[in-house]
């Protein structure tokens, strides 16, 4: 008996030894050779290797490899798309804007649990079927998605519309917690609209008074030429149906509330506006993208992968 226990044990040690190797040997592939293939994803579906530490809680490294394959995916599926004018982005880019937008859904999301917000099930489905309305409807989005990302419905509502939704609340929650809504920015942005239209007013000088814009503000809000696909769909749709010398009530995007004043546009060979040249005053209030570079400082955040 004696025999036979100890050479389960010995087994049991090999069999140990042998997984230990396993792990370690794909570690090394994956952190040192950057193994990004379907095996290393495998394998990083069974091992819980990390990709990055936020506040000591990890994002799995199997999320990492997918998403970075998806990211590829896209980009190269828009190699062909001629409307892309701001060039595809290289594969350092890409995975600097995937670490840059993991760590910061994870942010999000270690603040909501902390405050216990959550999205619901209700609202997903929503926020889905708002979507759908849009011009194109299900089966265009659908047959996008399989297409750009190779994904299903309910891979984008997990990986993409469930941390938007998220992100939305948790702004929400942290204006509230400064005393400031979405209204009173509107209320701020539309006195500034009327003081911009009055006769005679200074568009340029109001943006260098007003605008929040620490980049375009000093030079009177000047946006300079700027192709399709450039700014967020509502703000960039609002410019594009304006008319020369026209100024927009506030347009509302993911940086607060901007008063627009359409200087030129560009057309196409075949009488198509492709670029506009436009200034503008931006008017916010708490800055969610501050908040989310302040949280970088303060935690704890770390890279296992290149």
């Amino acid at each position: 008996m004696s025999i036979f226990k100890n050479k389960k044990i010995k087994n049991t040690i090999i069999g140990a030894g042998i997984i230990i190797f396993i792990v370690i040997i794909f570690g090394i592939g994956i952190y040192r050779a950057q193994w990004q293939s379907n095996i290393a994803y495998v394998a990083a579906r069974i091992i819980p290797y990390p990709a990055i530490l936020v506040d000591w809680e990890f994002i799995p490294l199997h999320i990492y490899i997918n998403d970075l394959q998806t990211l590829n995916k896209y980009w190269n599926f828009q190699r062909d798309n001629t409307n892309i004018l701001l060039g595809i982005p290289n594969q350092n880019e890409i995975r600097e804007r995937l670490i840059n937008k993991l760590i910061t859904e994870k942010i999000i999301h270690i603040w909501a649990r902390k405050n216990r917000i959550q999205v619901s099930d209700e609202e997903l489905y929503l926020e889905w079927e708002r979507l759908k309305t849009k011009p194109g409807g299900e089966e265009e989005i659908t047959q996008f998605l399989d297409d750009a990302y190779g994904w299903s419905d309910k891979k984008f509502i997990d990986r993409v519309l469930h941390p938007f939704l998220l992100q939305q609340k948790v702004k929400a929650a942290l204006l509230q917690e400064r005393g400031e809504t979405d209204e009173t920015i509107k209320e701020d942005a539309l006195e500034i609209y009327v003081l911009a239209i009055e006769q005679g007013a200074d568009f340029s000088e109001l943006a260098k008074q007003y605008s929040y814009d620490a980049i375009s503000g000093p030079k009177g809000g000047d946006l300079g030429y700027f192709g399709r696909g450039t700014l967020e769909p509502q703000l960039e749709s609002a410019i594009f149906d304006m008319e020369i010398g026209q100024i927009s009530k506030p347009i509302k995007s993911s940086f607060g509330y901007h008063i627009v004043k359409l200087e030129d546009l560009l057309y196409s060979d075949t009488g198509v506006a492709t670029k506009a040249r436009a200034s503008h005053i931006l008017i916010r209030g708490f800055d969610f993208n501050e908040w989310i570079e302040k949280q970088k400082q303060e935690l704890a955040i770390y890279r296992l992968v290149i």
